[in-house]
C-alpha cells in the first residue's frame, strides 16, 4: 500500500501548494504563472501592476535576492511538449507491462519469482521494504478496467504531443523552473496512479453496468472538443504571429492576441482546461470509479487548472475591457 499512500500524499501536497499560492499573489506569479499571464512577460503591464520577481526582490535582503534570483529561473514554455513525451513512455511501457501480466495469468494469482514484471518486482521492494512475507503483503491482481484506463490515458498524452510538436507554433514565452519539474512529476506518477488501487484489490468486479461505458463516452466527447479548442489557439497564435512578420499603420499591441471564438469558447475562457480536467474525472469512472488514486489526480487537476482559469479570465477581461464577452464564465459554462 506504500505505492498508493505516496501518490496521494504528493497530489495532496501539490493541491495545498496550489491553494497557499493563490492566497499569496506574488507567488503564483513569480514561481508559476507562465506565458500570457505572466505579467514579467508583458511590459505594457508593468506600469499597473508590480511584476513577481519585482515584489520578491521589494525587501532588499539577502533572502529576498535568494528568492529573485529562483524566481527568474525560468525555461521556455514550448518544453511542454516534453510533458506529454515522459507521459507516453511511462503510460505505454506500463501498459504493455499489465497487459503481458494480464495475459500470462490464467488464474489471479502473483506471477512466478522469476518474471520481471513490473508490479512483481515493486511488490517484492514492497515486502523487503517492510520487512514482511509475502502472505503479508496484499496479493496484486491486474484489472482489465485499470489496463483500459491506462490505455485512454495513454492515447490522451500522445494526442497532447502531436499536438505540442506539430500542431502549436513556437512561443518565446516562458515557464517557472518549478512549474517544469511539477509537470515531469506529474506525468511520471499519473499512469502508476491509474494502476495502482487495482494492484491491491483483489480482482476488480464492476459494480455497475453503465459507469465505465459512461466514462468513455464522456473521455471521448471531452477529446474532441479539447482538440478543437486547442485548434483556435493555435489558429489565433499563428495569426497574431503573421501580424506581427506585416506590421502596418493601424496596429497596436493588442495584435498579438485575441479572443478567441467557436466551439465551448463561446460559454466559457478555458474550455480546454474543462476538458483536461473531464479527461481525469473520465478515466476514473472508467474504473467503475475504484481507483480513488485517480480522483485525487482529478482533484489537484481541477484546482490547479480552476486557479489558473480565473487568472486568465481575469488576464482577458483587463486586455480586452468592455469587447470581452461579459457572459462568457472562466471554466463551468453558466456557473463560474
Amino acid at each position: 500500500m506504500i505505492l498508493i499512500y505516496i501518490l496521494r500524499f504528493i497530489y495532496a501536497s501539490l493541491s495545498c501548494t496550489a491553494l497557499a499560492f493563490a492566497l499569496a499573489p506574488w507567488t503564483r506569479e513569480a514561481f508559476v504563472k507562465y506565458g500570457r499571464t505572466r505579467t514579467r512577460c508583458e511590459p505594457i503591464e508593468k506600469d499597473v501592476q508590480t511584476t513577481g520577481t519585482e515584489a520578491v526582490a521589494g525587501g532588499g535582503t539577502l533572502f529576498s535576492a535568494a528568492l529573485n534570483m529562483y524566481a527568474s529561473c525560468t525555461v521556455p514554455k514550448n518544453l511542454f511538449s516534453q510533458f506529454y513525451c515522459v507521459g507516453a513512455i511511462v503510460g505505454g511501457l506500463l501498459t504493455i507491462d499489465t497487459i503481458a501480466w494480464c495475459d500470462s495469468q490464467a488464474v489471479p494469482e502473483l506471477p512466478a519469482t522469476d518474471v520481471g514484471f513490473f508490479i512483481h518486482r515493486y511488490i517484492a521492494f514492497e515486502q523487503w521494504l517492510l520487512g514482511a512475507a509475502q502472505s503479508e503483503v496484499p496479493t496484486a491482481y491486474p484489472s482489465k478496467l485499470a489496463v483500459l484506463a491506462l490505455v485512454l490515458f495513454t492515447v490522451h498524452v500522445l494526442i497532447r504531443l502531436k499536438e505540442c510538436v506539430f500542431d502549436q507554433p513556437s512561443t518565446d514565452a516562458r515557464m517557472h523552473i518549478g512549474q517544469y519539474a511539477v509537470g515531469i512529476v506529474f506525468y511520471v506518477l499519473t499512469p502508476l496512479a491509474v494502476v495502482a488501487d487495482s494492484y491491491y484489490s483483489p480482482g476488480w468486479v464492476a459494480q455497475s453496468s453503465w459507469t465505465a461505458p459512461v466514462g468513455v463516452a464522456i473521455y471521448i466527447y471531452a477529446s474532441i472538443h479539447q482538440w478543437r479548442c486547442h485548434q483556435i489557439l493555435y489558429s489565433l497564435r499563428r495569426r497574431c504571429i503573421d501580424n506581427k512578420s506585416t506590421p502596418h499603420e493601424s496596429s497596436t499591441k493588442l495584435d498579438s492576441y485575441a479572443i478567441p471564438t467557436g466551439d465551448l469558447f463561446n460559454y466559457v475562457s478555458c474550455p480546454h482546461f474543462l476538458c483536461e480536467i473531464l479527461v481525469y474525472v473520465s478515466l476514473w469512472m472508467v474504473t467503475d470509479c475504484q481507483a480513488t488514486s485517480l480522483l485525487w489526480v482529478a482533484g489537484w487537476t481541477a484546482i490547479n487548472l480552476g486557479i489558473t482559469a480565473r487568472e486568465s479570465q481575469q488576464w482577458y477581461q483587463t486586455r480586452f475591457g468592455a469587447g470581452y464577452p461579459h457572459d462568457r464564465r472562466a471554466l463551468i459554462p453558466f456557473v463560474w
